[in-house]
């Protein structure tokens, strides 16, 4: 949240800036906010599925989650949380391994799942496959899942391509096995509020 404040300033004083000066500024600013953002929540209780402890993307994804999905291989090196009031719209992970490689994760509701279960119907190749996750949940490639929760909700939760197919940090299953795991992770927390 701070992030935004911080670039929507950079955007009112713009105008008197040189481009280079600019860029010192928004690279001043983009550490801050991924310092800022890298914090975690107070601690909860251990081994609640709804309120996971050292917090990524508002309570809904945990460092150990992402580690623990991806069998250690991926850890997170920083978050970016985006909302709408006060609920989590999305988070970005940067993961620490590989070069800029990251984690999405979107909240939307039932129309933006429409959207992207038909976008992704047209894509040609590749793999797809239904598993259990809210009323329903598809995972494309092993790298990229939609789910729609019972009460018209639906998230997206992504990979890296590169992180699996040029960078080779995981394989296929692993990865597949990882996000599926997150998918389930982050409907059962948003089911439970």
């Amino acid at each position: 949240m701070m992030g935004w404040r911080i670039m929507m300033s950079l955007r009112k004083v713009r105008g008197g800036l040189r481009n280079s000066g600019l860029i010192f500024l928004a690279g001043s600013a983009l550490s801050l906010a991924a310092a800022c953002s890298d914090r975690s929540a107070p601690e909860t209780s251990e081994g609640s599925a709804a309120q996971p402890q050292a917090a990524e993307c508002g309570g809904l994804l945990s460092r150990s989650d992402i580690e623990e999905a991806f069998g250690g291989a991926l850890s997170v090196q920083s978050t970016t949380v985006a909302a709408m009031g006060s609920e989590v719209a999305g988070c970005l992970i940067m993961i620490e391994e590989g070069i800029n490689n990251r984690l999405n994760l979107t909240v939307g509701d039932a129309e933006d799942y429409q959207t992207r279960k038909d976008s992704q119907s047209r894509q040609t190749g590749g793999t797809r496959e239904t598993f259990d996750a809210g009323a329903e949940a598809q995972i494309y490639n092993g790298i990229y899942a939609i789910a729609l929760l019972e009460d018209g909700r639906s998230i997206t939760i992504g990979l890296s391509q590169k992180a699996v197919e040029e960078e080779i940090l995981l394989t296929p299953d692993q990865s597949g096995a990882g996000i599926k795991l997150l998918t389930e992770r982050v409907v059962s927390r948003l089911e439970a509020r």
